[in-house]
């Protein structure tokens, strides 16, 4: 897998319903993925796809949103062999699920008003690469 972020570490950064961290030098665990309530500590391949697989949901769903009617939602899902994201509802507002796969297991949930800001975090991380 393509290396989605920089080496470089980042504080912990928060917003509405979303907490988002990363240190490479914190091994096995150099992140850290958090709602309002709870957190997760993520591997650095797990780090990787959580990076890569919420950039393609995005992608996707701003891709699919001028066939859609308002009233319609979709699911969309990225799965790797650490993790699966699923995203559901509309373009406009989605909610997000996380489920680790390997190793100590966990899931997670972003709600639709935390989502825009977890992704432009994300962004950022991607940015400084």
């Amino acid at each position: 897998m393509e290396a989605f972020f920089s080496s470089t570490p980042s504080p912990l950064c928060k917003g509405s319903g979303w907490r988002l961290g990363w240190d490479p030098r914190r091994s096995p665990f150099v992140a850290l993925v958090g709602g309002e309530t709870w957190a997760l500590e993520l591997t650095q391949e797990e780090w990787q796809a959580f990076g890569q697989g919420v950039y393609c949901l995005q992608r996707d769903m701003e891709a699919i949103a001028s066939q859609l009617m308002a009233e319609e939602s979709l699911t969309l899902e990225q799965t790797f062999p650490s993790l699966t994201l699923i995203a559901h509802g509309s373009p406009a507002a989605w909610d997000l699920y996380l489920q680790l796969h390997q190793g100590r297991r966990g899931e997670g949930f972003w709600p639709a008003e935390a989502v825009p800001g977890l992704c432009r975090a994300l962004a950022q991380f991607r940015e400084h690469r």
